[in-house]
């Protein structure tokens, strides 16, 4: 018969080892060293949103996307958070969710979010599409509880009815032979080695990198297990039942010994999260609040928790998460919370009566006390120890210690304090301010009698300094004594005497509350701010965009890093020692970081002591006196939030319209204010994020908002802009690029184009009927004129024609009668005969000028013409040639306008004729369509330059002709070159045009 081979052996050889777990199992909790267990957590800060005050309810996961939002899965449907405002997210237009009860989250690389229901699926939201997954898509029934990703970006699912990969298109089951169980999948984790865990059927299932079918570890879970792991690459188990406890590292499972060992039976949690340090944070449901636990190596040490009593929002805490900025996010039914690290720590096991003071040992060492003297030494390596404890350690203290009791100087030696009582006269009087030079040397300042100094045993009074109590006192680098004094002067005292500096130095701070000597800058810091000095230079203010931070300083001190700590009334303000000295050189603001209550203060600074208020150990350790107690800060550490915030733009306002502001979205017309909302998404100091923001097209610059998560515009016209945030985070990191939205608004008709082109074309048709209606004006006057003149010219013409014309022709007739006398002698007769010649000849041309009056001087006549008859009544015959030349057809020409043309070119062919004794005459006459052109030239002596500008030869009279036309004359003229005489006349102002078949209702009617 062959050998059995197949399963049963492998169990066999388990079986050792699973008696040795059974064995382990049933030894008392407490064979191993347990973790110390203590209520609420001193190192952190937590913050609380509860259900009253705007989060959710029924938080099941917790989320943060690559902004820096977060994302909460709970029972009523899915929210989002940006430090200051929960909103819930509703579906993308036209779509909705599943369900409202989401029990899982997970971020894409693409910004999309997972979503897990309870019992409906999975759904996969984006900016504006929602992608829902149900059995049709490759999702079975069930609570998805987790999703995981793989090395390769594959996304994959926990999901009660089985274990699912999405390939980019659906969800896919693994192939048979797998070896996991399809069903009742609760967990799943892919850790840094490549290996996937699954935890399947209330078991634990493992398949590691490289390898097609997952392998059963033998080790049962209960319900709502869960898996986490930490910085080391262990991987952890969380068991309803069993507790928590290591599961495997690295190298493979742990042995079933270690994992018992290192269990912690008392933490039943429901998640697991590891911090970088390798702490672990634990929630628990459905009561037990959150825990927190502390290792050394690979025994947990202490284990602190955290629950309602301390103020957490619920018992029950399900979701945990750790964000990039190293806050602990944790979900309850009842709300939101925030755990974040103190920078500055409480000292516990401290004095505890109000007056406590520091002092620095000569050897670095800090210390502290009461009003019982009794030292506490402050070692870092100490600080977990018991206040007994610390006195002890402190009466072992290798160096002497000075101390004071208000009215004695003291003097601690190997834990034996020993009073020196101040000399006559200065008995009984309190101490103002003190300084420890070293461990034989110290200064006092003594109520209003003056300075004394200890040294050696023996007392010595400062005869140069006023008899007036000093505030503060310090050392300056070179060995000289600095003292403040409350009327805001400072004095510094060394071999060569002392000196005095108050306003007329620069040195206005007011009371004088804390000195500080750094390399070559000495500061002042006084109830009403801070000044510095920089050399021998004057004292500038020290001035900060936070109002007050710099008041009531009463400690100051430099640390080895560059960096200035300032222990004052609004709490611990941390300036950068070179961003000081470039601000005092230039006069600008510094930015400074201010630790206050968030980050751990117990209260202000002591503002009143006669020494000051902080304290740096040789460790490292800042010491802080405050009105609540002793705390510290380590300086060694940065302290620092280096992660540049992004910026989310939200909703914008505009009239009684809220939307959000998405890219290129379109404002209806009218617009001209609206309103923009946006926050940082630095999650840490939300309150303390600053920004600045600008407008193109509207902002020159970037506007400061300071810590308003709104920006206002008003006025704003039609067109496309550009809206751009920055955020800066609590330590000044602004963002590395803005976040920006394109919107537009739209033109009312009145603001469009056309409606600027039709106001432009109305405007152009207004002017054209002002000039119209101005122009038949004119015209109507000019005619009246003209009408006027020809009704004095008829006159004239007809009193001429009835006196002189009649009274000569009389006279002819008595001539004739006389000469045809018989009593006549001829040679009268004769001489009557010419006389009466000449006087018909006479008569005839004043009967010419009678008609000229009453016709025109060329009635009957064209223009032409006339102009020709003028030539050859002054020329002669045979004598200075004309030339005519006529262009186009002449059409009917105004009278009134044409005898004034006719006039000017009888004055230009007369001048021709009489003055410039010319040879030849050329005339123009150019009958255009918009103008007429009349050109006179001859070729004679021409015309001075005098002649010409004096107006001599009727030129003075045509230019005035022209003018009432409305026409342009133009002369042109050189001495022994001829002249030339042009007239250009607008055909509107000569010919007679048709009168049209309608006119403006406006105008006036036209009479020719």
């Amino acid at each position: 018969m062959l050998p059995m081979r197949g399963r049963p052996f492998p169990l066999l050889r388990r079986l050792p080892a699973l008696l040795s777990c059974l064995l382990l199992i049933a030894l008392p909790a407490f064979a191993g060293q347990r973790p110390v267990v203590a209520d609420g957590m001193p190192g952190y800060q937590h913050t609380a949103w509860r259900v009253g005050q705007g989060a959710p309810g029924d938080i099941w996961d917790i989320a943060q996307d690559h902004q820096g939002m977060l994302w909460l899965a709970t029972g009523s449907g899915l929210y989002r958070f940006d430090g200051r405002r929960f909103e819930r997210q509703a579906a993308p237009s036209g779509s909705t969710f599943p369900s409202t009860n989401m029990v899982t989250l997970a971020t894409d690389a693409d910004d999309s979010l997972w979503i897990g229901y309870f019992q409906a699926g999975i759904s996969q939201l984006s900016a504006r599409h929602l992608r829902s997954f149900g059995r049709a898509e490759g999702v079975p029934i069930g609570v998805v509880p987790h999703f995981s990703r793989d090395r390769d970006g594959h996304l994959w699912a926990a999901i009660n009815g089985g274990l699912r990969w999405f390939d980019g298109q659906q969800w896919r089951a693994l192939p048979r032979g797998s070896g996991v169980p399809d069903r009742r999948v609760q967990w799943l984790l892919h850790d840094r080695q490549g290996t996937f865990w699954v935890l399947a059927d209330l078991k634990i299932w493992r398949r590691p990198a490289g390898a097609s079918t997952f392998e059963d570890t033998g080790i049962a879970v209960s319900q709502m297990a869960s898996l986490a792991e930490s910085p080391r690459g262990e991987i952890w188990l969380a068991d309803r039942i069993r507790g928590t406890s290591p599961l495997a590292n690295a190298h493979g499972l742990l042995p079933c010994a270690e994992r018992e060992a290192r269990r912690l039976p008392e933490l039943v949690a429901a998640r697991l999260q590891f911090t970088a340090d390798g702490t672990l944070w634990a929630t628990m449901s459905p009561h037990g609040g959150v825990a927190r636990v502390t290792f050394e190596g690979d025994q947990a040490t202490r284990m602190e928790r955290f629950d309602t009593p301390q103020g957490l929002t619920a018992t029950s805490a399900v979701p945990v998460l750790l964000d990039r900025e190293g806050n602990l996010w944790v979900g309850t039914n009842l709300g939101l919370n925030r755990f974040r690290a103190r920078s500055v720590q409480t000292l516990a096991a401290g004095p505890t009566d109000p007056y406590r003071s520091l002092v620095r040992a000569s050897d670095g060492r800090v210390y502290g006390y009461g009003e019982d003297l009794k030292p506490y030494d402050l070692r870092r390596t100490l600080l977990g120890d018991s206040a007994a404890q610390l006195q002890d350690a402190a009466r072992q203290a290798p160096t002497p210690l000075w101390q004071f009791d208000w009215i004695n100087l003291v003097r601690t030696v190997g834990g034996h304090a020993t009073r020196i009582p101040l000399p006559a006269p200065y008995t009984g009087q309190s101490l103002q301010a003190l300084l420890f030079h070293n461990d034989d040397d110290a200064w006092m300042c003594v109520g209003e009698r003056g300075v004394l100094r200890y040294q050696h045993a023996q007392w010595y009074r400062q005869p140069r300094l006023p008899e007036q109590a000093c505030s503060s006192m310090a050392m300056a680098s070179d060995g000289a004594v600095l003292l403040g004094y409350a009327d805001g002067r400072l004095r510094r005292m060394d071999d060569r005497g002392v000196a005095t500096f108050d306003t007329r130095q620069g040195l206005a701070v007011g009371p004088v509350t804390a000195l500080l000597q750094d390399q070559d800058m000495l500061l002042v810091a006084g109830e009403a701010g801070l000044a510095a000095r920089i050399g021998e230079g004057h004292f500038s203010e020290v001035r900060t965009d936070m109002a007050g931070v710099l008041e009531g300083i009463t400690g100051m001190v430099a640390d080895a890093h560059g960096r200035l700590w300032l222990n004052g009334s609004r709490g611990l303000v941390r300036l950068d020692r070179t961003a000081l000295r470039n601000a005092v050189l230039t006069h600008q603001p510094v930015a400074p970081r201010l630790f206050d209550a968030v980050d751990g203060m117990p209260g202000i600074a002591l503002q009143s002591g006669p020494i000051p208020t902080a304290a740096l150990a040789a460790d490292g350790l800042l010491w802080l006196a405050t009105n609540q107690g002793l705390a510290w800060l380590d300086t060694n550490a940065a302290h620092t939030n280096t992660l540049a915030p992004g910026v989310r733009i939200g909703d914008v306002l505009y009239g009684a319209t809220q939307a959000p502001l998405q890219e290129g979205l379109r404002l209806p017309a009218g617009t001209t204010q609206l309103q923009i909302d946006y926050v940082a998404l630095s999650l840490a100091r939300p309150e303390r994020n600053r920004y600045r923001y600008r407008l193109s097209g509207v902002d020159e610059g970037w506007q400061d908002a300071g810590s308003s998560t709104r920006a206002y515009y008003t006025n704003l016209i039609p067109g496309t802009y550009r809206f751009e945030v920055e955020a800066a985070n609590e330590d000044g990191i602004w963002s590395t690029e803005p976040a920006s939205r394109s919107f537009s608004i739209a033109s009312t008709f009145v603001q469009t184009i056309w409606f600027k082109l039709l106001c432009a074309a109305l405007v152009l048709v207004a002017l054209m009927v002002a000039v119209r209606i101005r122009s038949g004006q004119l015209a109507a006057l000019f005619r009246a004129r003209l009408q006027e003149r020809h009704g004095e010219r008829e006159r004239i013409a007809r009193d001429l024609h009835d006196t002189l014309l009649q009274g000569s022709q009389g006279l002819i007739l008595r001539l004739h009668a006389i000469s045809q006398s018989a009593q006549t002698p001829d040679n009268v007769r004769t001489q009557l005969e010419s006389a009466m010649q000449l006087a018909e000849r006479n008569l005839a041309e004043g009967r010419e000028r009678v008609n000229a009056l009453r016709d025109g001087p060329f009635a009957g006549r064209d223009l032409a013409t006339a102009l020709a008859d003028v030539h050859a009544e002054y020329a002669g015959q045979g004598t200075n040639p004309l030339r005519l030349t006529v262009e186009g057809t002449p059409p009917p020409l105004r009278p009134d306008a044409v005898e004034e043309v006719f006039l000017i070119g009888r004055e230009a062919i007369r001048n021709a004729l009489r003055h410039a004794q010319a040879s030849a005459i050329e005339v123009e006459l150019s009958y255009g369509s918009r103008c007429f052109l009349l050109h006179v030239r001859d070729d004679g002596v021409g015309i001075a330059d005098d002649d010409a500008g004096h107006g001599h030869w009727g030129l003075q009279g045509m230019r005035e002709r022209a003018q009432r036309l409305g026409a342009e004359l133009q002369l042109w003229t050189r001495p022994g070159l001829g002249t030339e005489v042009a007239l250009a006349v607008p055909a509107r102002r000569l010919y007679h045009r048709r009168p049209p078949r309608w006119r403006w209702p406006w105008s006036a009617k036209q009479h020719d």
